[in-house]
């Protein structure tokens, strides 16, 4: 008889590139390393948990780094060792399931329900941070949940080689309590704003009674953000999830790091207006929307979501391209970007219906830019954004 609850672990490896450099060279494990940055010009792709109890982290320039911590090691990054020590880490999970989503080169989801019959999921979870750390020297968190989304949130929770289980009845005495920021999916553009209208922790999002400035912040995501809050998530693991899709796209490596987030998404604003640019040259619509973002230590991400329609309109491609990016963000300095569009059809063949009052809705285009403009201005109580003119 199928269950009705799921048993899911989301398993991250705990500093995975120090942590790699110390299972190579054991000498190293109890000295402050950091990883990257040729000069001292260059910034951090992390540090080991030595390192970051003097206050070093990713991202950090090495020159500041070093001044906190003037013993630092900086080793450069070794991508062939990172790549090896990951699939070592995958081959291990799958002995105990057949799926596994990789979500990175350093974490992985497993469904573990079918397993629980045989033994506890803490039991389980314990023997498989056990093995990595005997078997790899791989320090790794777990997070036990009912859901992919709780799984991640937990395995945050305790850090390094923790393991942390989450139910949905822990959601107001472990979850609630967070900084917003620390809510998976809510990026550095949005938080700030949720801030603004008085939403500081999760609970205090969870408990907004005012669903009118919450929709001016979170938009149509308002009711998805609000049943993440509540621990609620219907996915299950897909070990195809972020698979690449064959696509019209357009990537640019980047010879200076990009680490500020406003040049980023500027980068992400003109790959977006030459991708829909050669989709509309193609006389093709799409339903897929997929961002490639490669880091200055090589790894990489690729992050996809579908519409319910198609579509070669610039703006609602760039809002998907900037909400997954916003939900993805790492510390890591990047290196290269990709912007993607698959699940093609002939525009000429596709007809997108429009009843009467979507109609109305297109001719009164500017009143209802206006009136949106006026409903931000109104929930801040102040003036901060104004309607553009072309001069």
């Amino acid at each position: 008889m199928e269950k009705k609850y799921r048993i899911i672990f989301h398993i991250d490896l705990n500093a995975f590139f120090a942590s790699c450099e110390m299972a190579q060279d054991p000498s190293l494990r109890d000295k402050p390393i950091g990883i990257g940055g040729s000069s001292n010009r260059g910034v951090l792709t992390t540090a080991n948990y030595v390192a970051r109890s003097f206050g070093i982290n990713s991202a950090m320039p090495v020159q500041e780094a070093k001044r906190l911590c003037p013993q630092l090691i900086v080793l450069p990054v070794n991508f062939d060792l990172y790549h090896e020590m990951s699939e070592k880490f995958f081959d291990l999970l799958h002995e105990y399931v057949e799926d596994v989503e990789k979500g990175s080169i350093d974490e992985g989801y497993m469904d573990v329900t079918d397993l629980s019959d045989k033994i506890h999921p803490v039991d389980l979870a314990k023997e498989i941070q056990r093995r990595l750390m005997e078997e790899h020297q791989l320090p790794v968190s777990i997070g036990i949940a009912p859901n992919l989304y709780l799984a991640k949130m937990a395995s945050n929770m305790k850090k390094p080689l923790g393991i942390t289980v989450l139910r949905k009845r822990d959601l107001p005495e472990k979850l609630w309590p967070l900084p917003i920021e620390k809510m998976h999916g809510i990026g550095q553009k949005t938080y700030p704003n949720l801030k603004l209208i008085g939403i500081h922790t999760i609970g205090d999002l969870v408990q907004f009674d005012d669903r009118h400035k919450l929709e001016l912040v979170l938009g149509n995501r308002t009711q998805e953000f609000l049943d993440l809050a509540n621990g609620i998530d219907d996915r299950v693991v897909d070990p195809a999830r972020y698979v690449d899709m064959k696509s019209i796209g357009n990537s640019q490596t980047y010879e200076r790091d990009l680490i500020e987030y406003a040049e980023i998404i500027e980068r992400l604003t003109s790959l977006t207006r030459k991708v829909v640019q050669r989709l509309q040259d193609d006389g093709s619509v799409a339903k897929t929307i997929t961002i490639q973002v490669r880091y200055n230590d090589f790894t990489q991400i690729n992050r996809s979501i579908t519409l319910e329609h198609h579509t070669d309109n610039f703006y609602e491609v760039f809002e998907l391209v900037e909400r997954l990016y916003d939900e993805n963000q790492s510390e890591k300095p990047i290196r290269l970007l990709g912007v993607s569009v698959s699940n093609l059809t002939n525009a000429s063949g596709y007809f997108r219906q429009l009843n009467i009052f979507q109609m109305q809705d297109i001719t009164k285009k500017d009143e209802a830019v206006l009136k949106m403009l006026r409903d931000i201005n109104d929930a801040y109580g102040q003036t901060i954004i104004k309607k553009g003119v072309n001069k």
